[in-house]
């Protein structure tokens, strides 16, 4: 017989008390672990989080977005100041990244995410990807110019 007792832990002032819930009927943010293999002597062991403060939530959801704009901004600057022979392939790459993030907002984040946060996410959204577009049209056109210029001195 297995325990699935689920336990809430409240931590005041004045005093200590542990809550029970049901679990299973709790709505809000779930958070897993990145390390799943870490085991602790005389510690509880944490699989799965849910965080149910709305404050608490909007901050760690914010957290996560802004780091990975942050990597996609640095992937975008990577691959613009990289000299590789087929840059829009790199490109086309960098745009499928900005279309996965717009997803991955939708899926996991839009019920936790007011609607001020998501116009501001998706202008932001729209802006990398007309950059990233408009550097790729740029890369086009200078390759048939190239391309235009060796033909015609043949």
């Amino acid at each position: 017989m297995t325990d699935t007792t689920h336990y809430l832990i409240v931590k005041t002032k004045d005093k200590k008390e542990i809550t029970y819930f049901e679990y299973d009927k709790l709505t809000g943010f779930k958070m897993t672990s990145k390390n799943k293999n870490i085991k602790l002597k005389d510690a509880i062991n944490v699989n799965k989080m849910v965080i149910i403060n709305p404050s608490l939530i909007e901050k760690l959801i914010t957290k996560k977005i802004n780091q990975k704009m942050k990597k996609l901004i640095d992937l975008l600057a990577n691959i613009y100041d990289s000299d590789e022979d087929d840059p829009a392939g790199s490109l086309m790459m960098a745009l499928n990244e900005v279309e996965k993030f717009k997803r991955e907002l939708l899926n996991k984040y839009l019920d936790y995410m007011s609607r001020e946060q998501l116009k501001l996410l998706d202008k932001k959204i729209q802006i990398l990807e007309r950059e990233v577009t408009m550097h790729a049209y740029i890369l086009n056109e200078r390759r048939e110019e190239i391309e235009y210029e060796t033909k015609k001195s043949r």
